[in-house]
């Protein structure tokens, strides 16, 4: 069992010597996981880190802060117009993807601040309205191609052709790594823990000094921000991104990972993300029963294990961490 000895030791991301043995050899898999497997393990690899973004910025706002969204493939589609557009204008990917996250996290504030007076089920529905919003709005813009969508091609990065499925997997890769590592060290600092009083006791917040507005509003421009990051990787990994491509049921499937997952832990976010993208594949054979087999799986898992999968593996942690006494 490892002790902590100083208050910087809850701090760090990875503990102890077997934690650091598990990291090393995922980090590994995942490095040389082109060289394994074919081309569409690859994509699908590609495509979980875009949607675990989704996820971790949804699992920010919903388990950090508690207030829920329904509307963030709208963030998504955002982001992923919003790079096509400005690398159609000539802007280069790298000054794109900044770009990109600044303008989906000012509407985030454009959302976040007359969100601050809405709860519940009315943040909900608010939520619902944008993101369908969005969808219409994009359906309509010729500048985007209305309802006939956008062509998006893969960059070019210092000379190199990004247009293989090999090649753009550890793009993104390094991108949401660097994101995820960025995420998990917010939910440790201040702002974190601002994050979870609001969520848990958002009366004693305020008496301690917590301004309950501004980090609402932070949370939802951190949360609009990094979706619209996932956006704009998203954007190039498909190569056509349609209005009809962010739905409400891609809204729901973005909150399904967090819960499934666990809601209120970002490692959560990653498994959640993980098992819907792979559920999702896996049905993809069975087609019309796709849909309801992928709800009765959801609703067995949320019947059994309410905390979720990292709740699950929290406790068989525990356990070991324990037996044989």
């Amino acid at each position: 069992m490892l002790f902590r000895e100083r208050y910087e030791h809850d701090l760090w991301l990875i503990r102890g010597s077997q934690a650091w043995v598990a990291a090393g050899v995922a980090g590994l898999f995942l490095l040389a996981l082109p060289f394994l497997f074919k081309g569409y393990v690859v994509y699908n690899f590609t495509l979980f880190f875009v949607y675990a973004l989704v996820a971790l910025s949804l699992s920010v706002l919903v388990g950090l802060t508690g207030q829920v969204s329904l509307g963030h493939a709208g963030f998504l589609a955002a982001g992923a117009y919003a790079q096509a557009v400005l690398v159609s204008q000539g802007v280069p990917f790298l000054l794109a993807l900044p770009l990109t996250i600044a303008l989906v996290a000012l509407l985030g504030v454009v959302i976040g601040v007359p969100a601050l007076r809405l709860e519940g089920p009315y943040l909900a529905i608010a939520t619902l309205g944008f993101g369908l919003a969005i969808q219409q709005i994009l359906n309509n813009w010729r500048l985007v191609g209305a309802s006939t969508g956008m062509l998006v091609e893969r960059p070019v990065l210092f000379g190199v052709d990004l247009y293989g499925d090999t090649p753009y997997y550890y793009l993104v890769l390094a991108v949401a790594g660097v994101t995820t590592w960025a995420l998990f060290n917010l939910e440790r600092s201040h702002v974190g823990r601002a994050f979870r009083a609001t969520r848990d006791a958002d009366l004693a917040a305020q008496m301690s000094g917590i301004g309950l507005a501004r980090y609402k509003t932070l949370a939802f421009v951190i949360s609009a921000g990094v979706a619209g990051l996932a956006g704009a990787l998203y954007g190039p990994l498909i190569g056509y991104i349609t209005p009809e491509s962010f739905n409400l049921l891609l809204s729901i499937k973005f909150l399904l990972m967090t819960i499934v997952g666990g809601l209120g832990f970002l490692p959560g976010a990653l498994l959640g993300a993980g098992f819907i993208t792979g559920l999702d594949v896996w049905l993809s054979t069975f087609r019309s029963w796709s849909q309801l087999v992928f709800g009765v799986v959801v609703i067995a898992i949320m019947m059994l294990e309410p905390a979720g999968l990292y709740g699950r593996w929290l406790k068989i942690k525990r356990f070991w961490k324990s037996w044989p006494l």
